[in-house]
Order: structure tokens, then C-alpha cells, then sequence
């Protein structure tokens, strides 16, 4: 993937007036079922920002940039869409479905869980990106309801995409400047970022994550303390541990019903399982394991495990959590940033 992504910058970077086309065609393979599990359109848009930023053109081509992508991917929705309406239930017969049989199934049930809400959500979604508009189709969503959602949701997704990278790069001395100058803003958002990552919902998992290690590199590069960010960092993991864990232990028939959870059962009970195994080592382990590490507190809660055996593995996984994130900006000193 990333020689493509190498040949439509360097694309564009040769051809600056083609930028609203290029951004068209990317929005809209990312957002086309057939092309959007093999498609990295969201990597080039941040490129593409990132690249005319760096050229030193001026922000006015923002607007039609954001306008193209924005119609591309309400396009590849739409698009979709018909495809589910008219294929139905053979599509599950033509390719990519007939080689991931778990794709129809896992977007049937993100769409019956979240509705028209779901249509807006899958453009932010990876996993299920290919398969929402394709799934609405297929059970007959009314069109107008759908192309609300879709148009809303890919000009919001394509403003996410290309404004932060194209301004951090435009202005990064006033954006640098200001997280020296205000570090306790800095620090408090790290840690409401990590708490965040303890609750276990897709919605708040991995946009977390990925704001926080984001944040902290760029917080590294200006110049703040890796110290200071790394305690924010395991504060902020470890309240959000200690809220889930006394919810687990204090609401344990209650809590599968709750908001975070429903949908997610089978997650829950494998993180039952690995703390029946492992016990509190349980904190540690989960960690690179992705959502499983959102579980696990609330499992520990529900297995009536001790604040005092809790609270030091806590502790110790988010020390590691946040240093390996925050780590993560120092591979990037050998192409000098």
C-alpha cells in the first residue's frame, strides 16, 4: 500500500491544481465497498494535506479539497448502497464477501445496533467501512434518512481527515508554541484521553488511542517532558481502570445491560476467563491486545478481586501503556522530525 500512497503524492506534489480530483477519487475508493478494505484513502488524504501545507499554499484550498472528498465519499456510500438494494442476498456471493464470510454478518449487526446512527459511524470505522452502506442496502433503509446520514458523516469524516494535518503542518511554531505555554492543558487532556481508553466501546477504544499517542508525540516534539506527559498518562489509565473495576464489582448482574457493553458480551466474557486464569496479571497481559484491555478492570470487578491485589497491576499497566505510546516518538528523530 504505501507505493501507492508514494505515487498520488508524488502526483500531486507535480500537479498541486489536480489536488480536488485526486482527493475525489481517494474519498471515494475509501468509501466504495469493493475498494475500501484495500484502499488506504484515508493515509493519502493526510499526506496530500500534509504535503500542500509544507508547499506553502495558503488555506484557501481547504474549502475544495474538503468539498471533493466530501462528495467522493458520500458517493462511495451511495453508490454501495444501491449495490446492497439491488444484489441483496447474493452478494454475499461476489468478492470481497465471498473471501471474508464475517464481513455481511459483523455489519448486519453494527447496523441493527446503532440504525441511521450507524450509517454516520461507518465512515469512521475501518472494519465495518465496507460493508454499512452495502447492509442498508440490503435491508431496504429508507433513502432519505441514509443519504442524510452519509452526506453528514463524509464531510465531517473528510474535514477530520484533511484540516488537522494541513493546519498542524501550516502553523506548527503558534501550535508548538502553545502546548509549551499552556503544558497543564496538555496534561490534563492526555490524561482524559487515557481514561477514556479504559471504556470499552468501540466508539471511544481506538479514537482515543490514537489521540493520545498522536498528542503525545507531537506534545514531545515541542517540547514538553516525557515525564510529566507519562504520568498524565498512567493517572488517567488508572482512574479510568478503578471506575470500571468498582462498576464491575458493585453492578455485576446489572452491568452487561449498560451502554458500553451491549454488543460487546462476548469480549466481557473472554476477559472473565483471562482473569479467572491469570488473575491480576491479567491488568498487564491485556494491554496490547487491543479492546480486550478495555475489559478486563470491569471483569476483575466482576470476579470480586481485591483493591489492594488491583491497584498496583494497574498502576504498572499504565506506566507501560503510556511510555510505549509516547515511545513511539522517538523512531521518527531518524527521518528528523
Amino acid at each position: 500500500m504505501q507505493d501507492y500512497i508514494d505515487a498520488v503524492v508524488a502526483f500531486v506534489r507535480a500537479n498541486e491544481e489536480w489536488a480536488p480530483v485526486v482527493a475525489f477519487i481517494v474519498a471515494f475508493g475509501e468509501s466504495f465497498c469493493f475498494l475500501s478494505l484495500l484502499w488506504p484513502g484515508t493515509a493519502i488524504l493526510v499526506a496530500i494535506s500534509a504535503l500542500l501545507a509544507a508547499s506553502g499554499v495558503s488555506t484557501g484550498v481547504l474549502a475544495p479539497i474538503i468539498l471533493a472528498a466530501g462528495l467522493g465519499g458520500t458517493l462511495g456510500y451511495a453508490v454501495s448502497y444501491w449495490i446492497g438494494l439491488y444484489f441483496k442476498d447474493s452478494i454475499g456471493r461476489i468478492w470481497p464477501f465471498s473471501a471474508r464470510p464475517d464481513l455481511i454478518p459483523s455489519g448486519q449487526r453494527f447496523f441493527e445496533k446503532h440504525g441511521a446512527f450507524g450509517v454516520f459511524l461507518g465512515h469512521f470505522f475501518g472494519p465495518v467501512r465496507a460493508v454499512i452502506p452495502v447492509v442498508a442496502g440490503m435491508f431496504a433503509m429508507p433513502q432519505l434518512p441514509f443519504q442524510i446520514a452519509n452526506v453528514i458523516s463524509a464531510f465531517t469524516w473528510a474535514v477530520g481527515v484533511i484540516a488537522p494535518s494541513f493546519l498542524l503542518v501550516s502553523f506548527s511554531d503558534l501550535v508548538f508554541a502553545f502546548m509549551r505555554d499552556h503544558e497543564a492543558i496538555v496534561l490534563i487532556v492526555m490524561a482524559v484521553l487515557a481514561f477514556a481508553n479504559a471504556i470499552p466501546s468501540r466508539m471511544t477504544f481506538w479514537p482515543s488511542l490514537v489521540l493520545f499517542a498522536g498528542l503525545g508525540i507531537l506534545a514531545l516534539i515541542a517540547g514538553n517532558g516525557f515525564w510529566e506527559l507519562l504520568l498524565a498518562g498512567t493517572t488517567g489509565s488508572v482512574l479510568g481502570d478503578l471506575t470500571f473495576f468498582y462498576l464491575g464489582k458493585s453492578h455485576r448482574e446489572r452491568f452487561v445491560d449498560a451502554w458500553f457493553v451491549n454488543g460487546e458480551t462476548t469480549g466481557l466474557q473472554k476477559a472473565i476467563s483471562r482473569v479467572e486464569t491469570t488473575g491480576a496479571m491479567s491488568v498487564i497481559t491485556s494491554r496490547p491486545m487491543g479492546m480486550a484491555r478495555a475489559f478486563v478492570p470491569m471483569a476483575a470487578g466482576m470476579q470480586a478481586m481485591s483493591y489492594i491485589e488491583f491497584l498496583p497491576v494497574s498502576i504498572i499497566a499504565g506506566f507501560i501503556w503510556s511510555g510505549v505510546l509516547l515511545a513511539l516518538r522517538y523512531p521518527l528523530m531518524i527521518f528528523g522530525w
